[in-house]
């Protein structure tokens, strides 16, 4: 399924990921500092898939319940370390469904990625002080269909 098929995914709708389903409640499109788009497609379960359009980059992200704290740019977490590797801000423009954002959120996200491509990503929304943590891979458009 392609990145712009899945962005016009709406709460309510449902795919298959690596052969599971992902049950899409929530929808959040974040403007970047820099302008470029991300859209942050909620699952049922707690997780993510983080479209990335202009970099053709989709990132499926399932929820992490522990608290996790960078110690000089490295998380552990499942007995992994996770270096520094990206880090952005942005605000919520569109909103869907049940979503941790309300329109014109400030988010900051940063993102730890292991030597095995594992990413555990740190998310902040400003405005309320709540964080989020997730953990997930790069996937790409052919690990993806209808359900």
């Amino acid at each position: 399924m392609d990145i712009k098929t899945l962005i016009s995914l709406e709460p309510g709708d449902s795919v298959s990921a690596f052969n599971e389903p992902l049950h899409c409640t929530g929808k959040v499109k974040i403007i970047l500092d820099g302008g470029d788009e991300r859209y942050w497609l909620i699952d049922e379960e707690g997780g993510m898939l983080s479209l990335a359009p202009e970099d053709d980059e989709i990132i499926l992200f399932g929820p992490v319940d522990e608290i996790l704290e960078p110690q000089e740019e490295v998380i552990l977490h499942g007995n992994k370390e996770y270096e520094f590797s990206y880090e952005d801000t942005g605000i919520s423009k569109e909103v869907a469904g049940e979503v941790m954002a309300e329109a014109d959120d400030h988010f900051q996200f940063s993102d730890y990625e292991s030597t095995d491509g594992r990413i555990v990503r740190i998310v902040e929304n400003q405005n309320t002080g709540e964080i989020s943590r997730y953990e997930g891979q790069m996937i790409s458009e052919e690990d993806i269909s209808e359900l």
